[in-house]
């Protein structure tokens, strides 16, 4: 049914909506609360090389922010390897572990997960002196010439752009998240939140990025985390005991924040000592906190008295509502009648829970010795350093997420986000799903000896700290389901980043591409079905937890209603499949012989399907 003409919104609001949704940096309020469009933030978004940005200086403007742009959307080069052996539950589960840097890993999920997560939460590094900053770029010869064409056209600027990254600089640090948070929004639905763990080294820059990313409207809340129980009485100037988590929504108008459940806690308090049948009960004041000469009068007490507003104040409410709050037993006297009037609320009116506040105390939610006890239990030793308690986590789901939800974890770590989202599925029986990403970071053998060892020698892995996130899940989970009544989903797939090696030689120019190059075009193909296969998937925007029926193995496969060909066969074998298939995905590059791809053709033609329903690839 139509809206009424005059609820519809005009053709100016519905603009204004397109560019807070797709541009929310382009677009602010002024002091008269009109929208404003930053021209230069618009250009920005849609030809980088014609922006016109003062590079001077670092806040929101620093050396690189145009490349940085750049590069949250320059053509991936990277593919998904499949690692079934490194998995748990690999057919059944519908929980993702990328091993890569997430800057690849969101490009590649940009295809099949644009505004498909509903939370993401991040632990990124704090640009702190203790850091050791590992996601270093290392400059191509066509990055070289993407920043020339950006305007840096003088070898200072270019070897500075270079040189930030990596480095503990304002700079280098918002050069390294600005792109990342950028295909960050694009992952998160319409109603989606981003939480973003920080300290003071680079929060005030944080709020600043995050602004001009999702928009200063969509900011919620600027929560702050009380991690330490007692001062570091060797901190040469204040001890620090807190760090912040950002929360921004994709679309503020869209935003549904969920109530906490209520405890013994919050019911102390209530009590019923009137017997009256509503229940227990609080009392409050019946002062108003503004004045208004109208609510100036003498209310009767039981006993007779009359009493008048105290300290130059006014009643909360008027003499006919006072009167009718009486009549229904609302307001209090004290038990002689005696008392200053107090106006009665019933636990049964209650909410049905707490509203979410932004200071989150230790003793209520968790500290950051609880975040290390946790992964100390799990593994019976110290083998990561700082982990965010599951709890704090788990607080964050609670108030943001429904039972079904995608959560997206690009700073993985330990895996405490993983850990949470089974751990709150075994609570309330939810079927939320997790994509993590951890890059494979080496452990350094002298500094973190303890957790070397154990992924080497108890492991038996190469030592690197995506070794401990994957580790972290399986035992996590697997102590998950022994306490649980519920069946929840405690497996994950693995997936590697790992080169597209013809995708690399198509982006050489004719005079780079070299015999070897050549050869591999020319050599019989020994690509892995299951990464091609997965690879494609990824190219239909399908989720790579879809599952996926093996029709004719190596060479035939439907997910999700999509018909995938792989390489030639006898075609009478697949027809009986062909009229309930959206749409068949042929990859040409296993397709030697051109006289399959014309039998196909003719093939469903001849089923009444059209031809325009088969996709090659490839």
């Amino acid at each position: 049914m139509k809206n009424n003409i005059i609820e519809e919104k005009s053709i100016n609001e519905n603009n204004i909506e397109i560019l807070k949704r797709y541009f929310p940096n382009a677009i602010k309020l002024d002091d008269d609360g009109r929208y404003n469009i930053d021209s230069q933030a618009l250009q920005l978004a849609i030809n980088p090389n014609k922006a016109k940005i003062d590079e001077d200086g670092y806040s929101l403007n620093w050396v690189g922010k145009k490349e940085a742009y750049t590069k949250a959307y320059t053509k991936n080069k990277k593919i998904l390897k499949p690692l079934e052996s490194d998995s748990k539950e690999f057919k059944n589960t519908e929980n993702i572990l990328i091993k890569g840097d997430n800057i690849d890993a969101l490009k590649i999920l940009r295809n099949n997960y644009y505004e498909k997560i509903k939370m993401i939460y991040i632990d990124p590094p704090y640009n702190t002196k203790n850091d050791n900053f590992i996601y270093k770029d290392n400059f191509t010869s066509s990055e070289l010439e993407t920043l020339e064409e950006l305007g840096y056209d003088s070898k200072d600027k270019i070897d500075y752009i270079k040189n930030i990254y990596g480095a503990k600089t304002h700079s280098g640090w918002l050069s390294f998240m600005f792109p990342r948070l950028l295909l960050a929004k694009d992952l998160l639905k319409d109603d989606g939140v981003i939480f973003i763990s920080i300290d003071d080294n680079e929060v005030a820059n944080l709020r600043l990025l995050c602004d001009e990313v999702f928009g200063e409207g969509n900011f919620v809340s600027q929560f702050v985390w009380e991690k330490s129980f007692a001062p570091k009485n060797d901190n040469k100037y204040i001890s620090e005991s807190q760090e912040y988590i950002l929360l921004y929504s994709k679309n503020k108008d869209n935003f549904k924040r969920k109530l906490l459940p209520r405890t013994e806690a919050h019911n102390k308090g209530y009590s019923n000592t009137d017997n009256d049948k509503r229940g227990d009960w609080s009392s409050g004041t019946m002062l108003a906190t503004t004045y208004n000469e109208k609510y100036v009068f003498s209310i009767e007490k039981p006993n007779g008295d009359k009493i008048l507003p105290t300290d130059g104040r006014c009643w909360r409410y008027s003499e006919k509502k006072i009167i009718d709050l009486m009549k229904d037993n609302r307001i209090w006297f004290g038990k002689d009648g005696s008392n200053v009037p107090r106006i009665k609320r019933f636990l049964s009116e209650v909410q049905d829970g707490i509203v979410p506040v932004t200071l989150l105390k230790n003793k209520d939610i968790a500290s950051g010795q609880d975040g290390t006890n946790e992964v100390k239990n799990i593994f019976n030793k110290q083998v990561f350093d700082f982990p965010k308690p599951s709890k704090l986590i788990l607080h964050f789901l609670k108030i943001t997420t429904n039972k079904s939800d995608l959560i997206l974890d690009f700073f993985a770590g330990s895996g405490t986000t993983g850990d949470a989202v089974m751990q709150l599925n075994a609570e309330d029986g939810g079927n939320r799903k997790y994509i993590l990403v951890q890059i494979p970071q080496e452990i350094d053998s002298k500094k973190q000896k303890t957790a070397y060892d154990f992924v080497k020698d108890e492991l038996k892995k190469e030592p690197t700290i995506f070794e401990i996130t994957a580790e972290r899940l399986r035992r996590a989970g697997e102590k998950i389901k022994q306490e649980s009544k519920e069946d929840i989903d405690i497996g994950f797939r693995v997936f590697e980043i790992v080169e597209d090696e013809k995708q690399a030689i198509y982006q050489k120019s004719l005079l780079e591409i070299n015999q070897d190059d050549l050869n591999l075009f020319e050599k019989p193909q020994n690509e892995d079905i299951n990464t091609i296969l997965y690879n494609l998937l990824v190219s239909e925007n399908l989720p790579l937890s879809s599952k996926i029926e093996e029709i004719i193995k190596d060479k035939f496969y439907i997910v999700d209603n999509i018909g995938f060909i792989l390489n030639s066969f006898k075609l009478e074998d697949i027809e009986k499949y062909l009229q309930n298939l959206e749409y068949l995905t042929i990859y040409s590059p296993n397709i030697k012989d051109d006289k399959f791809s014309l039998e196909l053709q003719n093939f469903v033609e001849s089923l009444d399907i059209k031809r325009d329903k088969l996709r090659f690839r490839g």
